[in-house]
């Protein structure tokens, strides 16, 4: 009966093999790591940047450009051309009196208009993430339109030889709504911090932050 003999230059090989396969394992999960790592949180920003224009496009039909990390995610897709944030019913109370050689017709009107405040969405409109810190830029806010609820002519007076005329009344009417504009000057303001908390609101459950920015100055909200 003879005995096999252990092969101690077999055995060398083998463990060199294994140990060759062991190094080239290790040396390849060290360097494919950040191009993993790149490509799930590639995957994962994707997401969560697709889930923030659902949120966007859901709660306020806004369809911006989208960018992170100087990449751009999606371009601008909008359908609607103004986002009304805020309405406010106000009321106007106009009188006029116009004399022509010493006599004088006087008007007088009531009325009560919506203004529509908000955003115009064709001047340059972009959404902007870094981190958790979504940077939503806008044009000024501003009144978008002026809607007549109700009017009624309180008073009409004619001077003894300069009488009420019908342009005299329309022209009246057609004053009544920059009249009621100017009477709300803060609304514009009013509309842009109500858009920012609606925002936040919204983006406070994806894990983000809302920061928003105008031309003409930036309000943050870092709650």
């Amino acid at each position: 009966m003879t005995r096999s003999r252990f092969s101690w230059p077999l055995a060398f090989v083998l463990v060199a093999l294994i140990g060759a396969a062991l190094v080239y394992f290790i040396f390849d999960r060290v360097t494919s790591w950040p191009e993993r790592a790149f490509a799930s949180f590639t995957h994962e920003s994707a997401a969560s940047v697709a889930k923030l224009r659902d949120v966007l496009a859901d709660t306020f039909q806004f369809r911006p450009r989208v960018v992170v990390k100087d990449k751009v995610f999606y371009e601008s897709s909008q359908e609607v051309m103004q986002l009304t944030v805020l309405t406010k019913d106000t009321q106007v109370m106009h009188e006029s009196d116009q004399s022509w050689l010493g006599s004088t017709k006087h008007i007088r009107i009531r009325g009560t208009f919506r203004l529509h405040a908000g955003f115009d969405l064709d001047k340059e409109c972009q959404v902007s993430v870094k981190g958790t810190t979504v940077s939503v830029t806008l044009p000024p806010a501003k009144i978008l339109s002026t809607e007549v609820i109700h009017w009624e002519v309180e008073e009409l007076q004619d001077g003894l030889w300069n009488k009420i005329q019908p342009q005299d009344v329309s022209a009246e009417l057609n004053a009544l709504p920059k009249i009621a504009e100017a009477q709300e000057p803060d609304l514009p303001a009013e509309a842009q911090r109500a858009f920012e908390r609606e925002l936040s609101d919204k983006l406070k459950p994806l894990g983000y932050q809302a920061k928003v920015q105008t031309e003409a100055k930036e309000m943050t909200n870092s709650k």
